[in-house]
């Protein structure tokens, strides 16, 4: 028979509605029994780990997943745990909690607020500010009195019985868990602020790579939709253009194979891209946190997130800009245009000089901040509804995906039309003096062109292209998260 928790609230009717939410002891074994076999091994347990992002090397997650067998059935041989092994492995872990618990709350009121927190863990020497501890509070407050008390500290902890053992014995790990947290790339959003999560624990290299390769992959399988996005965004209502009859006009002008033109430069711009909005966001979090007097281990506040996630996107985007306009370039020439990348490269230099390669560079650039601010406060609202309804629980990797994907959509479509004028002025003919005119395009300013595309063409000039691009979205997504999930397997 099993023995009761040990619990610090003394009234039985508040401790009964407090865990009402609460998984019992079978519900949580065969959370964790996937294949329902009456017993949990080693697989199983490694699985859990994964999922709820526990450790993040798969060496460590094995050993973490031995450790639980051996004590919890008392053998170092061990192959699995049977449900009163398991039961018998919580009780003692919970019993830590309990222990924990009691030395967070220093004055032994059978709660803790805040402050508490802060006291509790400056004691230990790691530095967690007032504003950070509130946010903590509240992941784990159900029923918004802003204090914990046991019941809630218990069922916010004992969701994932396998972490129980790692977050008592170490208050850092505990605090890396508490704070919980998957940067993919979905699709051309250039702008978007990396997760902490995928940056911390050097493993950024790791997640960099399957990044990559997930974008590749995901760009590649959706550059048709790029490709008409962009010619359309470009021809305006020169061109009365359907999706349908888009894609005939690409197709008899170049065949099939031209509905991928352009790809190639969309794909290796990928790596530096990334690499550079990584780093750039991590020394941005920083030095904004260094001139706050901050400790650099404290959670990321959303103006963080907001002015690291822009500076990141200005640099990155500088250094890979003149690569975003060979690309519009390939996506509207013609066949037999250019032969090959290097073709094109010497032809704008020599035909129409250095700057083509920085043409509609400013518009770029202004579209960082109202992008960074819609996307991030965004992505932010959908996470939070999702861990406020699922009783504090981190949002698993397809929810954060398409927490993402919502987002990064809602960014486009706010600053749709300075992409739509950026376009317009990469793909704009300028040649030097002393060249070829025939070829040329009038160089008119953004304000005017803005006013003409109103004048002429009224608000749906403005969102040329938004179809394809919203038809983009969800394969894109979806491409992005099977490759991005395999690959990381298989490097980890």
């Amino acid at each position: 028979m099993l023995k009761t928790s040990p619990d610090l609230i003394k009234d039985p009717n508040i401790h009964q509605k407090l865990n009402e939410k609460q998984l019992s002891y079978d519900e949580l074994f065969h959370h964790v029994d996937k294949n329902n076999d009456g017993k949990i091994d080693v697989d199983e347990l490694i699985e859990l780990l994964e999922k709820t992002g526990g450790e993040t090397m798969s060496k460590k997650r094995f050993a973490i997943a031995r450790h639980i067998l051996k004590h919890g059935t008392g053998s170092s041989d061990a192959s699995s745990l049977t449900f009163q092994q398991f039961a018998d492995y919580v009780l003692k872990q919970e019993k830590k909690l309990s222990l924990v618990f009691r030395k967070v709350d220093a004055s032994h009121q059978g709660k803790f607020d805040a402050e508490d927190l802060v006291f509790y863990f400056n004691k230990l020497g790691i530095k967690l500010d007032l504003q950070e501890a509130k946010k903590l509070v509240e992941k784990m407050d159900q029923d918004n009195s802003l204090q914990i008390s046991f019941d809630e500290w218990r069922s916010f902890f004992m969701t994932n019985p396998v972490i129980l053992e790692t977050i008592t014995n170490d208050p850092h790990e505990m605090l890396q868990y508490w704070r919980g947290a998957s940067y993919l790339d979905l699709g051309d959003s250039p702008y978007r602020t990396p997760d902490d999560a995928l940056i911390e624990g050097g493993l950024w290299w790791k997640n960099l790579i399957a990044g990559g390769c997930a974008g590749a992959v995901s760009r590649t399988a959706t550059a048709p939709f790029d490709r008409l996005k962009i010619v359309m965004q470009y021809l305006g209502s020169r061109h009365q253009m359907s999706v349908i009859s888009g894609y005939r006009y690409l197709v008899k002008e170049g065949g099939v194979k031209s509905l991928w033109r352009g790809n190639g430069i969309n794909v290796v711009k990928i790596i530096p891209e990334t690499a550079l909005r990584f780093t750039v966001y991590e020394e941005s979090k920083k030095l904004l946190k260094s001139i706050q007097n901050k400790d650099l281990s404290t959670e990321t506040t959303i103006a963080e997130r907001f002015i690291g996630g822009a500076i990141a996107g200005f640099i990155s985007q500088t250094a890979v800009y003149p690569l975003d306009v060979l690309k519009v370039r390939f996506c509207l020439r013609r066949t037999g245009e250019y032969s090959h990348w290097v073709d094109a490269v010497k032809r704008m230099y020599k035909f129409e000089g250095p700057t083509s390669f920085w043409r509609g560079y400013v518009l770029n650039q202004i579209g960082i901040v109202p992008y960074a601010g819609f996307d991030l406060a965004c992505y932010e609202s959908l996470k939070r509804l999702y861990i406020d309804r699922h009783n504090n629980k981190e949002p698993p990797i397809y929810i954060v995906l398409s927490c993402g994907a919502i987002s990064s959509f809602t960014a486009q479509l706010v600053t749709y039309p300075i992409a739509l004028i950026r376009t317009r002025r990469q793909g704009q003919i300028v040649p030097l003096p002393n060249m070829d005119q025939s070829k040329a395009h009038p160089i008119v300013p953004a304000t005017k062109m803005l006013k003409d595309i109103w004048h002429n063409e009224g608000i749906v000039g403005l969102y040329r292209g938004l179809v394809p691009n919203m038809l983009k979205v969800i394969p894109a997504v979806s491409i992005s998260y099977l490759v991005y999930e395999t690959v990381l397997k298989a490097i980890s």
